[in-house]
This record gives structure tokens, sequence and C-alpha cells, in this order.
């Protein structure tokens, strides 16, 4: 899938979070902390999805309540609760 500019939203929201010390090794040396930039891109329909299989290892369509319910991370849950203010 192509994704025109008109779809991919830029939602104006930014986290710095503390990279756990388990996954600093994928950082440069001395690295301990992450910004995270939050992002929306909008989709005519449900498509196929491709995982980087070292990052993750299933996937799946949900309502946005219960895609948040089921966040590792807190800051991704509370971008995908802002899912609603920007839906067009």
């Amino acid at each position: 899938m192509q994704a025109t500019p008109a779809q991919l939203r830029d939602w104006a929201v930014s986290n710095i979070y503390e990279i756990y010390p388990v996954w600093r090794h994928r950082y440069a040396p001395g690295v301990t902390h992450n910004t995270e930039h939050v992002f929306g891109l909008c989709l005519p329909e449900a498509c196929a999805v491709t995982l980087n299989p070292h990052e993750h290892t299933a996937w799946q369509w949900l309502p946005h309540r219960a895609a948040a319910d089921l966040c590792f991370s807190p800051s991704n849950a509370e971008a995908v609760l802002l899912l609603p203010r920007f839906l067009v």
C-alpha cells in the first residue's frame, strides 16, 4: 500500500521515556531515554499487516479502547486512546 501525505497525520504529540535496561543494547552507548512521536495513518479499509518479526509476534484489528488495554507501553496506550480526536 502506498500512503499519501494526506493520509499520514502528525498528531503533534511527543513522549520522552526511559528505555528499559533490557532494551538499551539496541541504542548507542549511554543512551537511556527515547523520544517517540505520535502519527496516525488513515486507511480506507482494514488491510493485511506485515510485522517485523524481531519486534512483534502478532497483530489484530480492535476497537481503540480494547487495543489500548492490550498495550504494554503506557505511552502507546495513551496514543491509542487519542484516536477519536483525530478521526475525520
